[in-house]
């Protein structure tokens, strides 16, 4: 084999390695989600079977092939269970309840009685716990988050993220119910789609330009016009790309078999050659 042939079968390992390595990581590694949407705490449990179907979108997302179940933490408007048509879901009154963290894929912290704003009883005093939990991997949404300094710990806004969140709650003033979100394509990379009108899909909506600084870079649906969505806000903001985009790429692990074949080739023709 020349030594060109050589060099650039090195090189074609390394970049596979390092492009499977890269993809390999799980990606929803300490990611937070930020909800502008009450449709799992509140058009869910009342049987909204759109709402439900973006529930278990939701729940694919963050729970992706992982067997370990996702712990959702608070109450449903009529205090129903939150349940699941996909991904095993455990409901508890509070994180003290769940015991250790480690055992859920992802957790997920319903807004005040399902409805509106988030809820941050569920989240004062948890927050070490939390924060271990981000560290070390795992995967926090928020419904309702309205930028309050309860979260920060976790998002980061150094007690100024209420200013940058339109909607109920939100600093910025604006609609306080709309169904004129719109899923972008790294929603649809992501598993959501666009959802039926609920009548009231989206309560907030998070400045974009603002929350990037601070990681926030996956918009999953754009805001309503009325919560800013003209503007670049964001009705579902993520931190990071979900579970269920983790998957290597075929292609990447074909050239990563194939360079990985080649130079254990190349080997044996040197010892046959020495």
């Amino acid at each position: 084999m020349s030594i060109k042939v050589s060099i650039w079968l090195r090189r074609a390992v390394i970049a596979a390695a390092a492009a499977f390595a890269m993809q390999a990581v799980p990606a929803s590694a300490g990611t937070i989600i930020l909800e502008g949407s009450d449709a799992i705490g509140f058009h869910c449990a009342f049987g909204d079977a759109g709402a439900c179907t973006y529930r278990d979108e939701a729940w694919t997302a963050i729970g992706g092939a992982d067997s370990r179940p996702i712990a959702v933490f608070g109450n449903t408007v009529n205090g129903s269970a939150v349940g699941s048509g996909t991904h095993a879901v455990v409901d508890f009154a509070n994180v003290a309840a769940a015991g250790s963290l480690s055992n859920y894929v992802a957790l997920y912290f319903l807004a005040g009685s399902g409805c509106c704003t988030e809820d941050d009883s569920l989240i004062i005093g948890n927050e070490a716990a939390v924060s271990a939990y981000l560290t070390a991997g795992g995967t926090v949404m928020i419904e309702n988050y309205i930028g309050g300094p309860a979260w920060d710990f976790a998002v980061g806004t150094g007690g100024t993220g209420n200013a940058h969140v339109a909607g109920v709650g939100g600093g910025l003033g604006g609609g306080s119910c709309d169904d004129g979100e719109a899923v972008t394509a790294d929603g649809m990379s992501n598993g959501f789609v666009q959802p039926p009108v609920l009548s009231c899909w989206e309560h907030q909506g998070y400045e974009k330009s603002f929350y990037a600084a601070l990681g926030f870079t996956h918009s999953f649906f754009d805001a309503a016009p009325s919560m800013g969505g003209a503007a670049g806000f964001s009705g579902l903001l993520s931190s990071g790309v979900t579970v269920s985009h983790d998957t290597p790429e075929p292609l990447t692990l074909t050239l990563f078999g194939a360079g990985l074949a080649g130079l254990a080739g190349l080997r044996r023709r040197r010892k046959k050659a020495a």
